[in-house]
């Protein structure tokens, strides 16, 4: 649930919606270059270094809030949301509350939060709040229900669902959540036609979804298919080059697999990419690539915390060890018996110079 709702409140803070208090900047300049510094912390994963720098960002602003300010301070909640300091996310998001308490997207925000933290009522009440603020919205529903389903809240979240499912769809968005809701309520027939007239309407992202049903219902031909049509728009999507690697996987194409899974590692932003770092340590492991496969399992776990992964970098460590051992007395029994060629040479010539 925590990689879903981070996705999702990230979407949110890259918006330009009014945020919290801030003021005339006292030097612009200044400002940017911590924004900028924040923004460049996210993206390697240091969220907490990035919360202080955008921290710092607001610090140089002095009196109305601005445009400038408000991108900030929702990049600053996102970043103590990522860092684990759940309280000091809630904090910020209800300061942007307080200064735009119309403003829908920050309570769904902040409703996200609450869930992550186990909340369940405050998150309830966000949620509702921001449906109320933001009517007949079948993107926010659909998130909303996904959300409340993965934290085994469905009850909860049959109102969002049932709103979704009684609207007529009139363009390609609303075909594609509509085919979403049916594919998390495990009606794949209907997901997927309504994910095809999404498609045909022009909204690619349709082929993701269709491309993951198809490999559920071990369709690894079409699966196969929708994928690699979403990466002839989409040539570096993280997820599309995931999901190949899995049917490479599936498919005991090993070499393909971790191909593919290279490239998504390389594509994906940090802290997305637990499943790719995942499916990567088991492709090297196929192709016996032990090294490798160590190095991926030691950078998920400066990311991740993963009992599994512990067990298997431990064991990955002894193979590798096991490996230079076996390659030391490989070495030294060519040493010696380059050794014993040469003195046997050498004894050879003594004889032949002694029968002389």
């Amino acid at each position: 649930m925590r990689k879903r709702l981070a996705l999702f409140i990230l979407a949110g803070a890259l918006l330009a919606v009014p945020v919290l208090s801030g003021c005339q900047s006292r030097s612009s300049e200044k400002m940017q270059e911590y924004k900028v510094l924040g923004i460049s912390q996210m993206e390697s994963g240091d969220y907490e270094s990035a919360a202080n720098s955008f921290q710092k960002a607001l610090d140089q602003s002095v009196g109305r809030i601005g445009a400038e300010e408000l991108d900030i301070c929702y990049y600053r909640a996102l970043a103590l949301f990522e860092s684990g300091d759940t309280e000091g996310a809630i904090e910020a998001y209800t300061s942007l509350v307080e200064y735009d308490a119309k403003n829908w997207e920050v309570y769904y925000l902040r409703g996200n939060v609450y869930l992550s933290a186990g909340q369940d009522e405050e998150a309830l009440a966000d949620y509702a709040q921001a449906v109320s603020l933001q009517k007949n919205d079948v993107e926010l529903c659909v998130h909303i229900y996904e959300n409340l389903a993965e934290a085994g809240l469905e009850d909860s979240g049959a109102e969002y669902l049932a709103v979704v499912l009684s609207i007529e769809p009139s363009d390609a968005e609303e075909y594609y959540y509509l085919g979403d809701v049916y594919f998390l309520t495990g009606d794949y027939d209907s997901a997927k036609a309504y994910l095809k007239q999404a498609q045909e309407l022009g909204y690619d992202k349709a082929l993701l979804l269709l491309g993951r049903i198809y490999a559920d219902e071990g369709n690894d031909e079409d699966a196969q298919a929708a994928f690699e049509a979403y990466m002839e728009i989409y040539p570096e999507d993280a997820e599309a080059l995931n999901e190949l690697g899995e049917i490479a996987l599936a498919a005991g194409e090993y070499e393909n697999a971790v191909t593919y899974l290279e490239s998504a590692r390389a594509a994906a932003d940090s802290g997305s990419d637990e499943t790719i770092l995942k499916n990567l340590i088991i492709a090297y492991e196929y192709i016996s690539d032990f090294e490798s496969a160590c190095d991926a399992a030691e950078e998920y776990l400066s990311k991740y915390s993963d009992e599994e992964i512990e067990r298997e970098y431990e064991f990955l460590q002894t193979r590798i060890g096991s490996e230079i051992e076996q390659e030391s007395d490989e070495e030294e029994d060519t040493a010696e018996d380059t050794e014993e060629t040469d003195a046997s040479a050498e004894s050879d010539g003594e004889e032949e110079n002694a029968a002389e």
